[in-house]
């Protein structure tokens, strides 16, 4: 079961320490994992210009290399911080680029998915990049999973906040968030080896 996060922040601080979290997890459990860093890919915008309707996308650009390492995987999770309520602009790049995996035959079905977010604020719009991930992971035909642990000590899925009750912090220090990472991963390793056989 081969497992890749994908790393949306532009650095490697509290996003990446939740994916650490989640791939560590996940390797304990025999899954073979990695971190994708979003940052070290050369991804433009989308151009509009609907040539993926028919075809792969004419922008040669590292996209391509992206959605193969996606395709390879039985689990995909995407994590991205929110600086200003949504994802960040190279979460949206990957996105809108994607949209030949759809058109092409839903080339990533079936992979399982589940998101991870960090924010600056308690309520500095988290949940809505959560939510945008999911519905691009449905809109991908994906399996989009949750955890299915103590949801006192844990989330539905990870949200990484630097805010807290004395002051900033780094999400090293959101032991609710670390322990959801971890159950996820759990989570994920679960429903991809019981899935596998709709990935062949």
């Amino acid at each position: 079961m081969k497992l890749l996060a994908i790393n949306g922040s532009p650095n490697k601080r509290n996003t990446y320490a939740l994916l650490e979290a989640l791939v560590e997890e996940a390797k304990k459990l025999g899954a073979e994992a990695e971190i994708l860093n979003l940052a070290d890919y050369n991804i433009n915008p989308c151009k509009g210009c609907d040539r993926c309707i028919r075809e792969d996308c004419v922008q040669k650009d590292d996209i391509f290399k992206v959605l193969e390492a996606m395709r390879k995987a039985d689990a995909i999770v995407i994590g991205a911080p929110t600086y200003f309520g949504s994802v960040p602009g190279i979460v949206k790049n990957l996105i809108d680029r994607s949209r030949m995996d759809r058109m092409g035959g839903f080339r990533l079905r079936n992979k399982v998915f589940a998101p991870v977010v960090t924010s600056g604020l308690r309520h500095g719009g988290a949940e809505f990049v959560a939510m945008s991930l999911i519905v691009y992971a449905l809109g991908q035909a994906m399996i989009v999973v949750s955890t299915a642990e103590n949801p006192i000590t844990t989330g539905s899925f990870p949200v990484g906040v630097i805010q807290g009750d004395a002051g900033w912090r780094g999400v090293k220090k959101d032991e609710i968030a670390l322990n959801t990472a971890r159950a996820l991963a759990r989570r994920i390793v679960e429903v991809a080896n019981a899935t596998q056989s709709l990935r062949k």
